[in-house]
């Protein structure tokens, strides 16, 4: 259960918050703030648990949930190819990636190494496939996910008579936490008139 995030607390809150009785006898806030009761879950935003440091304040407990979640990806796409003629625009397959105790917006990002001069642009949902036929954005792109699978299809447009080869890497990131493991790999051939 997360504690309230505004008004008031009291020790008894905060004892039910760590699993003890809401009447334990001598409580310290000093003691709960500081991690002597139990370990603060840094899962937490920083805003949202105690700095540990003196003075402590009831205030410091606002939002906090001492079973909070760490954030982590999971399933994240496996890397893949992009492959077209010169001048070409080729759309992905279907791809996914999960998230737990995530918090706040999800921004995918990309790098590219070698020089393929392209468009890289993504599509992305949290209820199902984006389709073919979705809005495309250059990233990075920042989007509303906290938790749960992110859909994703990504879309490549090669310049006519340029270099169409190198890998882009993807980089999904929620609360500081990044999965970087998925490159994607750009084949496209040059572009004969």
């Amino acid at each position: 259960m997360t504690l309230t995030s505004s008004g008031q607390i009291s020790i008894s809150d905060i004892n039910g918050e760590f699993g003890r009785s809401g009447s334990t006898a001598n409580s310290s806030l000093k003691e709960l703030s500081d991690g002597t009761v139990s370990t603060i879950n840094t899962a937490n935003a920083s805003g949202d648990r105690p700095d540990g440091s003196a003075p402590h304040n009831m205030s410091e407990f606002y939002s906090y949930d001492h079973s909070a979640a760490s954030t982590s990806w999971s399933s994240p796409p496996a890397d893949f190819t992009m492959t077209g003629v010169g001048g070409g625009t080729v759309i992905s397959a279907l791809k996914t990636i999960s998230l737990s105790g995530g918090s706040g917006n999800t921004t995918i990002s990309r790098t590219t190494t070698g020089s393929p001069v392209i468009t890289f642009q993504g599509a992305f949902s949290t209820s199902g496939d984006p389709g073919t036929g979705a809005t495309f954005y250059n990233l990075p792109e920042t989007i509303a996910h906290t938790s749960g699978t992110l859909y994703c299809r990504f879309k490549c447009i090669h310049q006519p008579n340029k270099d169409g080869t190198g890998t882009v890497t993807l980089s999904f990131t929620n609360n500081g936490v990044t999965d970087n493991s998925c490159d994607v790999t750009i084949e496209f051939g040059v572009f004969q008139p």
